[in-house]
């Protein structure tokens, strides 16, 4: 009787086996693409689409992987690195500034400003991308670094400020008002102290830009018309998806060459990523 009572009840063990169920299902549906997009990548074009599709290619090529690494596809790769990693900081810097002063100081309009960021998330990227190119366009900086990392900055900066201004929230206050009473002023201590406690934050923030700048299309396609300061998505579109030829083999060994780098980034960097948008889902 004691054996029977003191064994495991199906009920748990069933929960757990559907979990683990859903987790591999989630894998294989988030896997499948990737997996698919490698293996085309060593197929010659003719192998692509006969029936029925193949895992693995009968005369694998590496055609694809020379046209990835030739100047043609390294400018716009350069490209994309310069205006993701110029986006994450000056978006993660602003968005620092402004959380931290919503989070720390008490205003009238405080909650309307945060409802205001939010409500910026649901424009339209469209009407937001012809407003930007408007005011890009009087400016001179079409065409140009600072006009697409302006433009980035734009469609990501309110989630940064929700980001940290949450993370903000749960930092104790008490390692600050130490400081201020030892003399430190708001800058110093908001340098010096409030931003390396925030690591984890801003870690979480400047990913979130830098993958969306990094996967971004339609702004470089817009805000660019030199083939020199075209971003690799864009580029990618333009050089390999046309009226009359689709050389999916190439595009698909160049998606392999993009996702390599966000994938460092994660393997990097997963425990601030994770540290930092968890961190406001538990306050005290």
């Amino acid at each position: 009787m004691t054996g029977t009572a003191d064994s495991p009840r199906p009920g748990p063990r069933l929960a757990r086996g559907a979990l683990y169920l859903l987790v591999f299902a989630s894998l294989v549906v988030m896997l499948f693409p990737i997996g698919w997009m490698i293996s085309t990548s060593f197929k010659p074009g003719d192998e692509i689409f006969i029936p029925p599709p193949r895992w693995i290619p009968r005369t694998p090529t590496l055609d694809g992987y020379r046209v990835a690494f030739s100047h043609a596809v390294l400018v716009p790769l350069l490209n994309s690195l310069v205006v993701a990693a110029g986006s994450a900081l000056l978006a993660t810097g602003a968005g620092a500034l402004c959380a931290y002063g919503v989070s720390r100081m008490r205003f009238r309009g405080r909650g309307a400003l945060m409802a205001v960021m939010l409500a910026t998330l649901g424009l339209p990227i469209p009407l937001l991308m012809l407003t930007l190119y408007v005011m890009f366009s009087r400016a001179g900086i079409l065409d140009t670094y600072l006009g697409l990392i302006l433009g980035h900055t734009a469609i990501t900066l309110p989630v940064v400020v929700w980001m940290l201004k949450d993370f903000f929230d749960v930092l104790p206050q008490e390692v600050e008002e130490a400081a201020y009473i030892d003399g430190a002023g708001l800058l110093y201590t908001f340098w010096r102290i409030v931003l390396p406690m925030a690591a984890p934050g801003l870690a979480a923030a400047a990913i979130f830009v830098f993958v969306t700048s990094w996967n971004e299309f339609v702004f470089g396609l817009t805000f660019t018309s030199s083939s020199t300061m075209r971003p690799l998505p864009a580029a990618i579109s333009l050089l390999f998806l046309g009226e009359f030829q689709y050389r999916w083999g190439d595009a698909m060994a160049v998606a392999v060459l993009v996702t390599l780098p966000v994938m460092a980034l994660f393997v990097f960097f997963q425990r601030f990523f994770i540290q930092g948008i968890t961190a406001g889902a538990v306050k005290s």
